[in-house]
């Protein structure tokens, strides 16, 4: 049940004098830490061709997490569209699957919200259509972690303002 504020009495001073007492009750109920959060990785590769399975990426994930976006693009492609494949596989937790995307540009970026799993093992194929070729292969994704998963580091603001303060100060030096 919320309480409400009033300000008590009959003179300017007592007036600012409740003000204050308000004020002075709020700031100890304000929360006085935070809490910092890793953005999302990058996560990148280039390969001139892809191999003889049509493989251009492969990548190990020792924790759980959400790839958000996916990008790729090709230096040289020809006209018909390219399917790229996700292939999941977890040793772990016993499960497989995959997902395919049709690109028909020389760039496209991805909006996937693909959910992995620790020990998942993914695979990015590209199947051409017959006598079509590609080069210069770039891929790259977002990788969230997992709440989880992610360290957390509290600090008091206090204590984060002495920090932010010896660091500048360092700076200040230097320059």
């Amino acid at each position: 049940m919320k309480r409400e504020l009033t300000v008590k009495g009959n003179t300017p001073g007592e007036k600012i004098n409740s003000v204050e007492a308000i004020l002075r009750r709020m700031s100890r109920k304000m929360s006085s830490k935070i809490i910092g959060v890793l953005p999302a990785s990058p996560v990148f590769d280039f390969v001139y061709v892809p191999d003889s399975e049509g493989v251009v990426m492969r990548r190990l994930f020792p924790v759980s997490g959400l790839i958000t976006k996916a990008g790729i693009a090709f230096d040289v492609r020809g006209k018909k569209p390219i399917k790229l494949i996700f292939s999941v596989e977890n040793d772990i937790e016993m499960r497989s699957f995959s997902n395919s995307f049709i690109i028909k540009k020389t760039a496209e970026v991805l909006d996937l919200n693909f959910e992995v799993v620790a020990g998942d093992k993914i695979t990015l194929t590209v199947e051409l259509e017959k006598d079509e070729e590609v080069t210069g292969i770039w891929v790259g994704f977002l990788y969230e972690i997992a709440l989880k998963n992610l360290n957390k580091k509290e600090f008091l603001l206090e204590e984060l303002n002495n920090m932010i303060e010896e660091e500048t100060k360092g700076l200040d030096e230097e320059s």
